[in-house]
Order: structure tokens, then C-alpha cells, then sequence
């Protein structure tokens, strides 16, 4: 953990209890930093905070003679808890009356030739400003040479748990106010050594031509800027933990496909004197390597999460590539353990100082100016405290993931001061007289000092979930072959992997927790995806017909499976092999022949799916289907029978119908009717 520094804070004294206080906040101009010979020019801050007004008097700055030792005298110094020290009175300057809730400034010169600043050597001197009986402590540095140091500013955004930032979020960290352009503001100008997550450009060059105006400028802006940088590992992840895991190489990409945006179409109508968008000029191919692309970068630069690497790490780090660096914490070293500086420069190391670290993210969380002036001469101490025990060989040190996204009560802030902030922290290094910002090939050829990594305490809990991935991973990948092009899913889930590992989760346990929480989620709902929906009980009463199955994908992507069927029994003839082409997030009918031979009785057929690379997907599923197929035959006799019984009534009927008519007319009357009558003379 880097140690933190209390800087300037205001001193507070109230002579009766209900006697109105003054805050007050002292800083020196030039962030501290003072030539031999040179003025002194300070300014005091006065902030009335109680209810009463505050009556006019004379500010006094005083200043002691003596150097402070080292940075446990500058600790305690400006946190007001050292006693006894002698202080030269060098200044006044009236104050005016301030008003509940008023602020003023007050400005104290002290001339070169004072006695108070003469024969000054190099080195940190207290100095305190009184009004009344209420203080503020701060210091000056005498420097009379440059310091080489070296500054890291990373480039990154808060951490999240999807695999790329969207377009709402770009729009938003990419405005005027937002933290990214914050970043590049605060950089810009100056020789900062940029660390950039790769994961950002290539969120930005995914969306194509539906990205915000503003995120394509911010990414535009970043390519052209002549700072050196490096990549980190995509999302920032950390690099520790993976290798802990047992990882032989740190986990990389495997395909962004599945976020890119459509490539813009031509227009079909354009008029006579246009031509067709883009029919000249073909869409750029953006494969990973493309959307990857931070610029002209150095390689094998690693920045694990504080404190991570052990010697352990950093030779598993260096056996697949020799010339691998890991950029660490000095505190994070055997020589830097006691807080002790330690050269920029080791084997296969890159060592940023703690203490001054801790100093400028104090810098970048200060709220208000007068507030930021004073973190910054605090800074300026610890920078010239630490300098001085590295002697020649440079120093580095680095601001923070996150540095100035909260203030200094720990609360959210996404304000307009944010670049102000930012800017501040970065110029104690690169806008002082009184230091040489170094290059990072400066960094990188400087003879590396006999330092070694101190053993990490382990965090069983980030190596654990790396192992989790990969058995993740695996099971996503058995999935993926149902689709055309399986990257489309496992390239989300190892993108959305390396967010969860993301070092910005550093501090933020319980988030961090429900960013694995929700992985797991996500991944157990991919894994199952595509699958047989529970089928239910068929009744069989005819020698053939379809059995329906329903197939479920919960993809976004199209998928092609063979739904396999096999029958426990052979009184049931399935077709065994079916191929069928699910649509996205949706369920797909398919209807399976059956015919049912001799017999009765209960079949279960065993229902599975398959990808085209033999996969089993999802869990087999069994349908019971009950077989009565003897009751067609029966029916079809049946029903015969009964017609035939039907005709052979009617015809029986028929024929003693007219039997019955028959016998009913006189006998004889036939004849009567065919002979003539005779006469009686015949």
C-alpha cells in the first residue's frame, strides 16, 4: 500500500470556545521549489468557517533554519504534530475582516537578502504563517540543481464488468468534462510516460461510424500526441494474478468480433455528380491488432496491481519473454520496504516511488486551489526527500489508477476542476525548474540497480478466479461450436474476464465481488444457451407420425445443431439424425418422424443435440411416448365391420320388404286382368 501524506492541512485555534476560527492553508509559490538567492513569495488562504465575523489582523509567515532530516520530519511537520521548532519571523501582511463563510488570500513576500532565507543550503525548511492564534504549516525547498524523474500517467477508465465500454459511456468520458479527456488535458504538453488500456481505442474504433463525434476526436488527439507510452494488459487487468494462477503467458484477447458495429453501407441513389459512398475507397479491415493500436508504443512494459510481484512473478513473467518489465512500487522492494527511495532502474523492473506517489494522488483528489497549491509543495518535498537518496541515477513515480476520480472526502466527482486537478499533479513533475523529466528510453537504458521484489501478501481470491475463468472458458468454448464463428462468444467472455481482473478494482472489494458474481452469471446462461426443452408425454395411436421437439437459443447469433434421437425400444423406428439452423433468441420447432411397428407399450426416446465438431450441447433430454399402434387396426376392422353389418341390414331389409308386398295382393288377379271379357252368345 502506498503510504499516505497529509499535507498543509489548515491549523485551527480558538481562544474562547464561542471565538469565531480561521482556516487557514499556506503555500509557497513555484510549488515549494526555491532557487539560492531567490525571493520567497508565499500566499496564505483564510476561510472564515464559523458563524461570527472574524476581525482584521496581521498575518505573519515565519521560517526555520534547519532542514528537516527526511520525509518522517516533512510527515510529521505538516500534519502539525511536531514541537520545539525554531522559526525565524521573514513577513507580514495585513488581513482584512472576513465575514461568516467568507474566504480571502493574503500574500507574504519575503526578500532574498532577508536573514531568515541568506545562506540556505539545499534541502526542505519549515515554514508557518500565523493570524491570531491560528497556523498553517508548509515548506520550502532550496534546490540549486535538477533531479532526472520520470512520470507514468495512466490512461485508463473506472472499471466495469463488460467486455468493452458502449457508446453512452464514451460519449461520456470523452466530453469536455469527462475523465478521458481530463487525462489527455492534463498530459498534454508536457513528457509524461503514458499507460494506456488498449481496451478504450478499441471501443472507440468498434462502434465505427456510430462512435460519439467526441470519443473519435479523443482517440484522434491521443494517437498524435508525441508522449512515449505503453500498453497495459487489455482492461488494465493485472498481470499478478493471472501468473499466479499458473498461467505460463498473461491471457490476451481472442476476438472483439461480437462488438463491432456494422460497416456503414453505400448510399444506393447518389446523385450525377456524386459517387457511391465508399466504392472507391474499401472499409478498413479492423481486425484485433487494428482496434488494439495505442501508436508508436514500447513492448513487454507490465504494470500488475501494487504490491503483486514477487520474485516468483517476475521470473514466470520473464521465462516466455526475456525482456518483460514489470513496473512496481518502491515499497514493493526488499531496499524500499522501510520507505526508503530506490532508483528507477532494476532487473527486469521499473520502480516508481510510493511515498511521492501517495503525495501527488493527494494532489489530485484536493479540492479548491488553495488546497491543490498546498498537496503540491508537499509533493515537491517528497520528490526532492526522494531524489536525494537515489543520487544520480533517475527517479520515477506514477500517478494512481483513478487519480482525482474522487475527491478528497472519498465522494464522486465528475466536476470541471477534474483536469485542473489532474494538471496540478502532473506539473510538481513536469512543469517544475527544478526537475529534468525523463523519457522512458532515458528510464529503460539507465544501469539497472540492485533491487529485487519483496513477496507479495498472496490474494488467493484474484488467482482463484483466473483459474475459474479458464475452467469457464473451456465450457463456453464447447458451446461455441454451435456457431459459425465460435469467436463471437468466447471472445466476449475472455474480454469480459480481463475487466474483472482490472487492477482499477484495487480497493473496492465488495465491487469487485459482485463484478465476479456477475461473470458468473453470464456465463452459466451462455453455457446453457442453446438446448432441448423439457418435452412432454406423446401419445402414439397411429402407425406414423411427428414427434415436435422444441429447441431453445438464447444467443443473439444463429446456430446449427443435429438433433439426435434414439428410441429405448425397437417398436419404434425414429429418424435419428435431424440437422436444424436455430434462429437468434428464439425457439425452433422441429417435428421428428416416428413410425411405430407391431405392438404396445412405453418408448422413451433419448433426445440430445450436437455441434458440427461433435460437441454434446445442453443436457439430453428423454420423451416418453406412449405406443398403441395395434388401435389403428382394430379401428380399421372395426369400422369395416360396421359397414359391412350396415349394407348387408339394408339389403336384408330391402328384400322382406317387398316379400311383405308381395304376399299382400288377391291371388289370381293377374289373369282377370289379361284376358278379354266373353259375352253370353259366345
Amino acid at each position: 500500500m502506498l503510504l499516505g501524506l497529509a499535507c498543509a492541512a489548515p491549523a485551527h485555534a480558538a481562544v474562547e470556545p464561542d471565538e469565531p476560527t480561521a482556516d487557514l492553508t499556506l503555500a509557497p509559490a513555484a510549488q515549494g521549489f526555491l532557487r539560492p538567492g531567490a525571493s520567497l513569495t508565499t500566499t496564505l488562504t483564510i476561510e472564515n468557517a464559523s458563524t461570527e465575523p472574524i476581525e482584521g489582523a496581521t498575518a505573519t509567515l515565519s521560517i526555520g533554519r534547519t532542514p528537516l532530516a527526511d520525509r518522517t520530519q516533512l510527515r510529521a511537520w505538516l500534519d502539525g504534530t511536531t514541537q520545539g521548532v525554531t522559526l525565524t519571523p521573514a513577513g507580514t501582511a495585513p488581513a482584512e475582516d472576513l465575514a461568516p463563510g467568507a474566504q480571502d488570500t493574503v500574500g507574504i513576500a519575503v526578500p532574498a537578502d532577508h536573514e531568515a532565507l541568506e545562506g540556505l543550503r539545499p534541502g526542505v525548511y519549515p515554514i508557518r504563517a500565523q493570524l491570531g492564534d491560528a497556523t498553517a504549516e508548509s515548506v520550502v525547498v532550496i534546490e540549486d540543481e535538477t533531479e532526472p524523474v520520470g512520470l507514468v500517467v495512466p490512461i485508463t477508465a473506472a472499471p466495469q464488468s463488460s467486455g468493452l465500454l458502449g457508446a453512452e459511456q464514451l460519449a461520456e468520458l470523452t466530453a469536455p468534462e469527462g475523465a478521458l479527456t481530463a487525462q489527455l488535458d492534463a498530459v498534454a504538453g508536457t513528457e509524461a510516460i503514458l499507460a494506456i488500456d488498449p481496451a478504450i481505442p478499441a471501443a472507440i474504433r468498434a462502434l465505427r461510424d456510430t462512435a460519439p463525434e467526441s470519443a473519435v476526436e479523443w482517440l484522434d488527439r491521443l494517437m498524435v500526441m508525441p508522449n512515449d507510452r505503453f500498453a497495459l494488459q487489455f482492461a488494465d487487468a493485472d498481470v499478478a494474478a493471472q501468473l499466479q494462477a499458473g498461467l505460463e503467458t498473461p491471457l490476451s484477447p481472442i476476438s472483439l468480433e461480437a462488438y463491432l458495429a456494422a460497416p456503414p453501407q453505400p448510399d444506393p441513389t447518389p446523385t450525377p455528380t456524386e459517387t457511391v459512398a465508399g466504392a472507391s475507397e474499401p472499409e478498413e479491415e479492423l481486425d484485433l491488432d487494428a482496434l488494439l493500436d495505442i501508436g508508436d508504443a514500447e513492448p513487454s512494459i507490465h504494470w500488475p496491481m501494487p504490491g503483486a510481484v514477487g520474485p516468483g512473478v517476475l521470473d514466470a513473467l520473464r521465462t516466455p519473454d526475456p525482456d518483460a518489465i514489470a513496473l512496481v512500487p518502491s515499497d514493493a522492494t526488499t531496499q524500499g520496504a522501510d520507505g526508503s527511495a530506490v532508483p528507477a532502474r532494476g532487473d527486469g523492473l521499473l520502480i516508481y516511488d510510493a511515498g511521492v506517489t501517495a503525495a501527488l494522488d493527494d494532489v489530485a483528489r484536493a479540492t479548491g486551489e488553495p488546497a491543490r497549491d498546498a498537496a503540491a509543495v508537499a509533493a515537491s518535498a517528497e520528490l526532492w526527500f526522494a531524489a536525494e537518496q537515489t543520487g544520480d541515477a533517475p527517479l520515477l513515480v506514477a500517478l494512481d489508477r483513478g487519480a482525482g476520480l474522487t475527491d478528497e472526502d472519498g465522494a464522486d466527482d465528475a466536476a470541471a476542476d477534474l483536469v485542473d486537478r489532474l494538471s496540478a499533479a502532473v506539473d510538481v513533475v513536469t512543469g517544475s525548474a527544478a526537475i529534468d523529466a525523463q523519457r522512458l528510453p532515458q528510464l529503460l537504458d539507465a544501469a539497472p540497480a540492485a533491487v529485487t521484489p519483496a513477496e507479495p501478501s498472496a490474494d488467493e481470491s484474484r488467482a482463484a478466479f483466473v483459474t475459474e475463468t479458464i475452467e469457464s472458458e473451456k465450457r463456453i468454448a464447447r458451446t461455441a461450436t454451435v456457431l459459425e464463428d465460435p469467436t463471437l462468444l468466447t471472445g466476449q467472455v475472455r474480454a469480459e474476464a480481463l475487466h474483472v481482473l482490472s487492477v482499477g478494482w484495487d480497493g473496492e472489494r465488495s465491487a469487485w465481488e459482485d463484478a465476479v458474481t456477475a461473470f458468473r452469471e453470464r456465463t452459466g446462461e451462455r453455457a446453457n444457451a442453446v438446448g432441448i426443452e423439457p418435452p412432454a408425454t406423446v401419445q402414439l395411436i397411429s402407425a406414423g407420425a411427428n414427434l415436435p421437439v422444441w429447441i431453445r437459443n438464447d444467443l443473439p447469433y444463429e446456430v446449427t445443431v443435429t438433433l439426435v434421437a434414439r428410441p429405448d425400444d425397437p417398436r419404434l423406428d425414429v429418424v435419428e439424425f435431424t440437422q436444424v439452423v436455430a434462429q437468434p433468441s428464439s425457439s425452433t420447432t422441429i417435428e421428428v418422424p416416428v413410425e411405430a411397428r407391431v405392438g404396445n407399450g412405453d418408448v422413451d426416446i433419448e433426445l440430445s443435440l450436437l455441434s458440427p465438431e461433435g460437441e454434446l450441447i445442453g443436457p439430453v433430454q428423454t420423451v416418453e411416448v406412449t405406443v398403441r399402434a395395434d388401435w389403428e387396426r382394430i379401428g380399421i376392422i372395426v369400422l369395416v365391420a360396421l359397414v359391412v353389418g350396415l349394407i348387408g341390414t339394408g339389403i336384408v331389409r330391402t328384400v322382406l320388404r317387398r316379400r311383405r308386398a308381395a304376399a299382400a295382393e288377391p291371388t289370381g288377379s293377374s289373369g282377370t286382368d289379361d284376358e278379354p271379357s266373353k259375352g253370353p252368345d259366345a
